[in-house]
């Protein structure tokens, strides 16, 4: 995890500034008493959620805020370009890089011109809030290798926004804000996440088809070719293809596109997100070529899916 400060200004400049309304889009925003019930409660006074949510290819994204924002600001970059502003600083923000803004001073960001991003982010506070952002006050990076957890931090950001996006009760509120302890904690302490993840025995740095499946579901929600599979482990996209298909029977395009498949599976049964918020997280552009590809592996499209499978029970 390395810290970085960008030179170039990736501000789109356009007419057109949009702060949310984009396709595919998630978002939960708590109301104001509940925020502050949360904050008058010894269990969560330390850290809680105010809105929290993922923006996808978000073209035209655009935050001014001459006077700063009550709550801290964490935004992670998944995908795309964007930047931002602070402290009459500009950094600019690529893939798989998160900051935090503090809570009172001016702040700008958006999107990239060329590259829009795709980010999650969550806005918190509390008495523990500028003590989070002391430990990571400035842009980061989180590489991808056989030990990084992307996906476990992503499908954590999901169940979080899924927990407080139909009016969730009392407990639910709860779980969320605490929570919130762990998913920040797995950016403050990164190495230590990493260490603690459950390795299968024996497993290397090297290429094999379990170092191969992990860097797809780190990567699940992009649009990776063959030759960037095969250049991450150091090999030519027909020697990466060879090894891949000797073992599995399977072409490395058409694994990843059933890992995708599967936990669109997922996600269709146990949330509520619609079918173009799905097709987002997992890399899709376009609903329609995201319900094709589905109804091709799996005989039906999503939609049916999610009626066939909740009608059996």
């Amino acid at each position: 995890m390395d810290y970085i400060c960008g030179s170039n200004n990736l501000y789109t400049r356009t007419m057109t500034r949009i702060r949310h309304g984009f396709v595919g889009q998630r978002l939960a925003v708590l109301p104001f008493h509940i925020v502050e019930k949360a904050l008058s409660n010894p269990l969560t006074s330390g850290l809680a959620i105010h809105s929290m949510g993922y923006f996808p290819k978000a073209g035209n994204h655009y935050i001014d805020r001459e006077g700063g924002c009550g709550e801290y600001v964490l935004i992670y970059c998944v995908q795309g370009e964007g930047w931002y502003r602070l402290d009459g600083r500009l950094y600019t923000v690529s893939e798989n890089q998160f900051f935090i803004l503090p809570a009172g001073h001016p702040h700008q960001y958006g999107c990239g011109a060329r590259n829009p991003w795709y980010i999650y982010w969550i806005h918190f506070k509390g008495s523990c809030a500028r003590y989070v952002y002391e430990k990571l006050p400035g842009l980061y990076r989180i590489d991808v290798d056989n030990d990084s957890r992307i996906n476990n931090r992503i499908t954590f950001f999901e169940e979080l926004i899924t927990a407080l996006e139909l009016r969730p009760d009392e407990d639910m509120i709860h779980y969320a804000n605490m929570s919130l302890y762990h998913l920040l904690s797995t950016f403050i302490y990164i190495h230590s996440y990493r260490r603690v993840k459950l390795r299968a025995k024996g497993e290397a740095n090297s290429f094999s088809i379990s170092s191969a499946t992990h860097y797809m579901n780190e990567n699940i929600g992009k649009k990776i070719t063959l030759k960037e599979m095969a250049s991450h482990f150091g090999y030519s996209a027909s020697h990466f293809y060879r090894l891949f298909l000797k073992e599995t029977h399977s072409s490395p395009m058409h694994y990843f596109l059933r890992i995708k498949i599967e936990r669109a599976c997922r996600f269709l049964l146990d949330t509520e997100m619609k079918i173009n918020q799905i097709s987002f997280i997992l890399g899709f552009d376009d609903p329609y070529y995201f319900s094709r590809s589905f109804s091709k592996i799996m005989g039906v499209s999503p939609r049916k899916y999610r009626e066939e499978v909740i009608a059996r029970g």
